[in-house]
C-alpha cells in the first residue's frame, strides 16, 4: 500500500485509507485502496495501480529468495522448520525457483527443512499475484483497464472468473477470492479524465508481464508435472 500512496503523490491523486481483508490462511488478503480523485490519465492509472504489487513483490521475493538461501546453509539449520513436501506443488513459478535452489534430493521427500522467510516470502507473494488477477476493481483490473481498455478487461475479467471457478488458480484460496471479487471489487474504475490517449507499448508489455507472472504463481503444480518437475515427493500409490 505504501508503493501505491508513493506513486500517487508526485501526480497529486488522492487515495482511500486501505482496508485490510483479513484471512485465516495467510492472515491477510492484501487490501481496498480507493481513488478518491478522479485519475488524470489512463497512464496515471496503471503507473499508481502497478506501483502496489510491484514493492509488495519486490519486498516478498527478497525474503523468499534470502528464506531459500539459508534453507540451504548448514549453519542455519538451528532456525529451520519442517514442511511437508507438497507445499512447493501450490505454485509452479515459485516451485520451480525452490526446485532450482534447494535442489532435488532435498525438495523430493517427505518433509523439506526450510527458513520462515520462505514461507513469509511465499504468502506475500500469493498475495500480491492474487491482487494482479485482471478482474474488476484490483490491481490486475486496473492496470489492464488502463493499458488496455475497458473491452479488454470484460474478456480477461470473464477469464479471470472461470479460472478461479474452476480451481485453476490459486488452489483452495480461488473460491474464497472469487467470491471476494464478486461481492467488493467487481466494478470497473471509473473513467479517466483522459481516457482517450494510449498509455504507450512499454507499460502494455510491462502489464501484461506482471499478469503472466502471477498466473505462473498461482498456478498449482498438478502430481503428474510435479513428477517430471522433481517438485515435491509424488505418491504414485
Amino acid at each position: 500500500e505504501v508503493g501505491h500512496f508513493l506513486a500517487a503523490f508526485p501526480k497529486q491523486v488522492k487515495l482511500g485509507i486501505p482496508f485490510f481483508i483479513p484471512h485465516i490462511t495467510l492472515g491477510s488478503f492484501g487490501a481496498i485502496t480507493q481513488f478518491k480523485s478522479l485519475l488524470p490519465d489512463r497512464s496515471t492509472q496503471v503507473d499508481i495501480s502497478l506501483a502496489g504489487p510491484f514493492a509488495g513483490a519486490v519486498l516478498s521475493f527478497s525474503m523468499f529468495a534470502v528464506g531459500l538461501l539459508l534453507s540451504s546453509n548448514p549453519d542455519a539449520a538451528g532456525d529451520l522448520v519442517q514442511v511437508p513436501s507438497m507445499l512447493f506443488q501450490g505454485s509452479l513459478l515459485l516451485g520451480l525457483i525452490s526446485r532450482a535452489t534447494l535442489g532435488y534430493a532435498a525438495i523430493h521427500a517427505a518433509t523439506v527443512p526450510i527458513h520462515p522467510l520462505v514461507i513469509a516470502g511465499w504468502c506475500g507473494l500469493t498475495i500480491q499475484a492474487f491482487n494482479m488477477l485482471p478482474v474488476g476493481c484490483l490491481d490486475g483490473g486496473r492496470s489492464v483497464q488502463g493499458a488496455f481498455g475497458k473491452g479488454a478487461l470484460m474478456v480477461s475479467g470473464l477469464t479471470t472468473y472461470t479460472l478461479l471457478g474452476l480451481g485453476v488458480l490459486g488452489g483452495p484460496l480461488s473460491l474464497a477470492w472469487g467470491f471476494f471479487i464478486i461481492f467488493a471489487q467487481r466494478t470497473p474504475e471509473k473513467p479517466c479524465l483522459n481516457d482517450v490517449t494510449e498509455v504507450g507499448t512499454w507499460r502494455q508489455t510491462f502489464v501484461g508481464i506482471a499478469i503472466f507472472l502471477a498466473v505462473l504463481t498461482l498456478l498449482p503444480v498438478y502430481d503428474e508435472l510435479a513428477d517430471e518437475l522433481g517438485i515435491g515427493l509424488v505418491n504414485t500409490f
